[in-house]
This record gives C-alpha cells, structure tokens and sequence, in this order.
C-alpha cells in the first residue's frame, strides 16, 4: 500500500502460545521465520497501525526469538529495541536496549531477541530518509545504531504506548494514529542525526561474506530437512571447516549451529502440526526428528505441550 493512500488504522495480534504461522508477519509485508529460543510457555502481542506517514509494528514478547526473513522492497524499516533482559542480536553485532537499526529496502533481516523484549519497529518511503540527507551506502543492508535514548524520547515512547502500542487500551480514530505516528517520526529523525554513522569498507565486507556462509548453510538445511542433522555433513559439503562454522553462528546467533537449525527445525514442525498437514510421525520424520521419543520431549520442554496436544487444539 502506497503511504498516500493508506487509510489509517490499528490492529492487535496476541499470542498465548509459540504460533508461528501468526508470527509470519510481525512486520507488514515482511515474511519472517520465528525461532523459539527459550523452553517454556510464549507470550506477547504486536499491535500494527498504518497512516498516511508510515507503518509501525509494536511487539514485546516473554521468551527469547529469533527473527529472520525478507524485509518489504517498498519501504526503509527502522527498529528501537525498547527493552529486553540481555543482549539483542543484529546481523551478527550484539546490541543493547535504547539501540536503532536501520534496513535497506529489501533486505534479509536477522535479530535474536533478548527475553522480555519489547520493540517498535518503523516503515517509510525511502525518499524520507534521503530528504534528510541520510543515505544508505550500496551494499549495506542494515545500519547499527548505538546509543541511549534521552530521558524525554523514553517518556514521548511511553505516551505513545497508549495509541501505538501494548498499552492500547481500545480502538482509536485515524486522526490519533495520525497524531501518534507524526510524534513517533519526530524522535526518530532526532536520534537518526545524533547517531548516523556509516560503517568502514572492511566491516560491511567481512558482513557479506559471513551473510553468504549462512545463505549457504540455510539452503543446505532445506535441501536435507527431512535427514537427521549431522554438522560434519553439512562442513564437508560447504567445503568449510567447523571453526569458521561455529565462529559464523556464534558471531550472528549467540549459539552454535546444531543448536539453532535444530530449533529452526523445531518451530517448523510446530507450524505443520498446527496446520494439520500430517500425522505427529509424518510431520517429525519430514523434519529430520527420526526419534520420536526426542522429538516429542523436545516439543514439549520448549512449547509446554505434546506434538499431539497441539494437533488436538486445531481441532
């Protein structure tokens, strides 16, 4: 939807439970694969509004996510990691509550969120930026932003919590979504001047060959999703060597790679099984659980319940 013509409006999605299909879209027209990282029980809401200025997704979530997909092409994509207990993951730099960043149009997207997370994500024309004076360098898919926010934009984001965000007590007119949304671009062109900063030549080189390794090795995992996972599978057909492996996935996730595509693997099976596409042994065998007995102790120590109690709640 062209910003001119958007028709203001807000919208609450909320989750008692992992969901991946309703997390799918946590940013418009985005597509993003959510990764549950923490055992036990989900929660969290996003509330998404549109005006005629931008697009905002508001989210806070109870357990550590992983995050990762395709960004719109349309639309610059800004992020404000309002709160989380610990250290929010993006692209691979370790980043901390009151940090920005910034996408390109387009872009693949991958933060790690921190329990407790709360964030409000920004979408724009990419002209906005540009009638700033603040220009994305070719080959630069996401700017890190650090810093902290100022005590008056803390409380400016707290206010607008009760229009845009969980704070939302009832449905708002467009006039106030409009309102909102100009307040909410007036901090962020503040803190976008204090902080814009261009990164070295070297840094977003060493960036792109780190994002080819693990394209690489997320095309590999689709490829072989239905085998049990073996990493020494996966180095000797990437020609890689385990600590560059094990170095990319540290750097970019905070964790090891068997670890994460297990749990990738996971949360896909949890997606199947909530859209019913096969019986608990189909759905675990296409996704490389030959086990049945882990595979079922593994779903329930993260989503606190059994693979066929989830088939039993779809109903």
């Amino acid at each position: 939807m062209h910003p001119s013509t958007a028709t203001s409006a807000t919208s609450v999605t909320r989750l008692d439970a992992f969901d991946p299909q309703a997390l799918v879209l946590a940013l418009q027209e985005g597509f993003l694969e959510h990764v549950q990282l923490e055992k036990g029980r989900f929660g969290g809401q996003i509330v998404h509004s549109v005006s005629p200025q931008c697009r905002t997704d508001w989210g806070q979530y109870n357990l550590a996510l992983l995050a990762q997909g395709d960004l719109s092409p349309e639309w610059v994509s800004v992020g404000i990691f309002l709160h989380g207990q610990g250290v929010w993951r993006v692209q691979g730099q370790a980043l901390r509550n009151g940090d920005l960043v910034v996408y390109a149009p387009g872009r693949d997207m991958c933060i790690s969120l921190p329990p407790q997370a709360q964030w409000v994500g920004v979408q724009m024309p990419p002209h906005k930026l540009q009638a700033l004076g603040l220009h994305m360098a070719p080959g630069v898919s996401a700017l890190h932003l650090p810093g902290k926010l100022p005590l008056q934009a803390q409380q400016q984001l707290v206010e607008l919590s009760s229009v845009l965000g969980p704070n939302r007590q009832h449905d708002l007119d467009a006039a106030l979504v409009d309102q909102a949304h100009e307040q909410l671009q007036h901090i962020l062109w503040s803190e976008l001047a204090r902080r814009w900063r261009q990164p070295s030549s070297s840094a977003a080189l060493s960036l792109q060959t780190r994002e080819r390794l693990l394209q690489s090795v997320d095309q590999w995992a689709q490829d072989n999703s239905t085998t049990p996972l073996r990493i020494d599978s996966l180095c000797e057909a990437l020609e890689v060597p385990i600590w560059q492996l094990e170095r990319a996935f540290l750097q970019t996730y905070g964790m090891a790679p068997q670890r994460l595509i297990t749990l990738r693997r996971l949360a896909k099976a949890r997606r199947a099984l909530q859209l019913q596409t096969g019986s608990v042994t189909e759905v675990a065998m296409a996704h490389g659980f030959w086990h049945l007995g882990r595979f079922a102790g593994l779903y329930k120590n993260y989503y606190g319940e059994s693979p066929s109690e989830t088939v039993r709640a779809m109903g």
